[in-house]
């Protein structure tokens, strides 16, 4: 699998729900592989089961591990070991650490290649209906309030597709915010995507936020898939959400009188406030 005394990493895409999803280089990679990096063990242990590959060598590597534990790895890896890097489900430093170990090993000239596999984000794409010409992966918002707040005020104007992860507690509040933020666009909300119970409820934000609170309660991994500005005005917006807006357009070496058609593109707001407000930068 790999030269004498030359390490690798295989970053490698594993089921995301169905353990049938896998492919035969992904087997004959996890078998023949050193060692497995894995975001849960547990998870792993299940497909290395099914798959009745036995594996000595597993070691847990999550958002949480030390950089003295990176340091271990590249070590082994840069003495001719070879590792299997799997996430808790899907690709690999999609929304989890794995991206530190890939970036390390091109950082120590270390060999890495990719075994495709089941992505969550864009299998949900697909069966959203929604354009997959362009889309935008989000991913988990932040919680914080401003930052979540600033986060959403960037990709409002965005003509892009957008990917949302979200936990089934916090999906109300979610689709709220976007109502709220966003106008009420065109989304689809997919869950338990290959499961039993997989299920895609497709429509306008207001009616999924109706389909959803109607419910006692809603399980299973969750993407939200949200159509891209149509030319939709934002209505709903704060003063300091404006400067903030305009002087990061200027950070990025625009004029200010251009940063002002930007934001009036985005924005329902009237020119002369939008003039008031750009004088204090």
């Amino acid at each position: 699998m790999h030269e004498e005394n030359k390490g690798a990493l295989f970053v490698c895409g594993t089921p995301i729900g169905n353990l049938g999803d896998v492919s035969f280089r992904l087997l004959d990679t996890l078998k023949q592989a050193d060692m497995i990096l894995a975001e849960d063990t547990r998870t792993i242990r299940k497909l290395l089961s099914r798959y009745d590959i036995v594996k000595s060598q597993i070691i847990s590597y999550h958002q949480h591990s030390t950089a003295k534990k990176l340091d271990s790895i590249i070590e082994e890896l840069k003495n001719g070991k070879t590792a299997a890097l799997v996430s808790e489900s899907g690709m690999p430093s999609i929304q989890d650490p794995g991206y530190e170990i890939i970036g390390q090993c091109i950082r120590e000239g270390i060999a890495i290649t990719v075994i495709p596999g089941p992505s969550a984000a864009t299998s949900a794409l697909v069966l959203s209906g929604l354009p997959s010409d362009s889309f935008l992966f989000i991913g988990f918002l932040p919680k914080s309030g401003e930052k979540r707040n600033a986060k959403i005020a960037e990709i409002s104007g965005l003509p892009y597709t957008l990917i949302f992860y979200e936990s089934p507690k916090r999906i109300e509040k979610l689709l709220g915010e976007l109502i709220k933020k966003l106008g009420d666009r065109r989304s689809a909300l997919i869950r338990e995507m290959t499961k039993i119970y997989e299920e895609a409820i497709r429509g306008r934000l207001s009616k999924v936020l109706e389909d959803v609170g109607a419910r006692a309660s809603i399980k299973g991994e969750i993407v939200l898939i949200v159509e891209g500005n149509q030319g939709e005005l934002i209505s709903e917006y704060t003063e300091d959400e404006i400067k903030s807006k305009l002087m990061n357009l200027m950070s990025q070496g625009i004029t200010k009188k251009n940063a002002q058609k930007i934001i009036r593109s985005r924005y329902d707001i009237d020119r002369q406030k939008l003039y008031n407000i750009s004088t204090k930068i």
